[in-house]
């Protein structure tokens, strides 16, 4: 039977031509967008690894000239981490110049060895394991108001960024993992791109995401104990707790607020009210991401939606013109004795065809639309699984046939006196 029809369709050249095409893009956006939906939903539902509600992030400028001094910059750091230890409702305090979804950036890190720790440095081995990490600082403190604990070693501590051999650094599990597989990392020395100076690393704490976009390197986090610039900014990580109740017990979760916000931000202007004092949530800009994965996730959803739609009405279209085009050549088939049921099923095996060759052609044009994204957006390459494709590959079938219903019941109802009309 399929002879007969293939035949049938290729006097019909332009009809079925837009129908397989029309099919075939269908087809390679609903794959796309299928996956880009796929992909935002995960990244809105990625665990942060750390308990963010109940962190702060504190920012001050003084009024006037930068620190004149590390000494002088120090002090002001005790100053202020002395008064937000006696705000109500801080549990703990950290002086941190970077830290998670703000101000940090990524360099690639090498493990080497301990040899690196005097100079001359050891000549580069290009074999050595090599990661992208986000750099965090910690002068001591700023691990554990994050709420992590060493699983080896330690944290870092305030004399540890005047080392002078080498840099203390505590990497997460996941960083571990990818520069000492197999191995300890506690004891091991890495080497980072931006500066010369080698790392050694003292402890390793649980992984969690720096960066909530669609960073695969998320979780490979380095803290580096180092000098910080004197400068006229000062940034605080702030964790909050249960806030005394009136009766001298505990209320409130620690969760961030307006209220805590005020009292961080009251703590560090009774200690210098001559500077700027900003105070936010930590995951402020995290949640900003978050909604915006969200979104993003939800629009490719609808798109897919829209495209079975347009696949949907298409066909209906296409498959009424190809049977209004044959309503003589139908209506002949009816006087040599087809039954309707005959007849309908015609029509939608001619569109099972059509269909089944859209979705071939769709595949190749899904290859073009996935090297097209590829050029314009790499991060965006995404695996195309074969249950997702066969599901949608599924859905479109579906849409297809199911267009088809009403011109099948269209062709069925033709006259055999259709046959004698010119």
């Amino acid at each position: 039977m399929i002879g007969p029809v293939v035949r049938a369709l290729a006097r019909q050249k332009t009809p079925a031509l837009l129908v397989v095409l029309e099919t075939a893009f269908g087809f390679a956006l609903a794959v796309q967008a299928s996956g880009l939906a796929l992909h935002y939903t995960r990244v809105a539902s990625a665990p942060r690894g750390i308990d963010t509600r109940s962190l702060l992030l504190a920012v001050t400028e003084r009024d006037g000239p930068s620190f004149a001094s590390r000494d002088e910059r120090e002090a002001v750091v005790r100053r202020d981490t002395e008064a937000l230890s006696h705000a109500a409702g801080v549990r703990g305090a950290a002086e941190a110049t970077s830290s998670p979804y703000n101000l940090t950036h990524r360099e690639i890190v090498e493990a080497t060895s301990a040899d690196d720790l005097h100079p001359p440095l050891a000549p580069h081995d290009s074999r050595s394991p090599r990661a992208l990490a986000w750099m965090l600082d910690d002068r001591g403190g700023a691990a554990a108001v994050l709420g992590l604990a060493p699983l080896d070693g330690r944290l870092l501590v305030p004399g540890d960024a005047a080392a002078t051999a080498a840099t203390p650094a505590v990497v997460t599990q996941a960083l571990a993992a990818r520069l000492f597989p197999g191995g300890r990392a506690v004891g091991q020395v890495v080497r980072r791109s931006a500066r010369q100076r080698p790392l050694a690393i003292v402890g390793v704490v649980p992984s969690f995401r720096a960066s909530l976009g669609p960073d695969p390197d998320a979780e490979s986090v380095l803290f580096a104990a180092e000098e910080p610039p004197l400068g006229r900014t000062l940034s605080y990580l702030v964790r909050l707790g249960p806030t005394g109740g009136p009766t001298g017990g505990e209320s409130g979760d620690g969760a961030a607020d307006e209220g805590s916000i005020a009292r961080v931000r009251e703590a560090l202007e009774r200690a210098d009210a001559r500077r700027l004092v900003m105070v936010r949530k930590l995951d402020e800009g995290a949640e900003l991401d978050t909604g915006t994965s969200r979104g993003a996730g939800g629009l490719a959803l609808t798109l897919i939606g829209m495209t079975l739609v347009v696949v949907f009405l298409g066909r209906v279209g296409m498959a009424s013109l190809l049977v209004s085009e044959r309503r003589q050549a139908l209506g002949i088939r009816r006087a040599l004795g087809a039954t309707r049921a005959d007849v309908a099923r015609l029509v939608l095996v001619e569109n099972a065809v059509l269909t089944t060759a859209g979705l071939a052609a769709g595949a190749v044009a899904l290859a073009g639309l996935r090297a097209a994204a590829r050029a314009v957006a790499p991060g965006l390459d995404l695996p195309v699984d074969p249950l997702r494709l066969g599901l949608v590959a599924a859905a479109v079938w579906l849409a297809g046939m199911a267009a088809a219903l009403v011109p099948a019941l269209r062709a069925s109802a033709v006259s055999p006196a259709e046959a004698s009309r010119s």
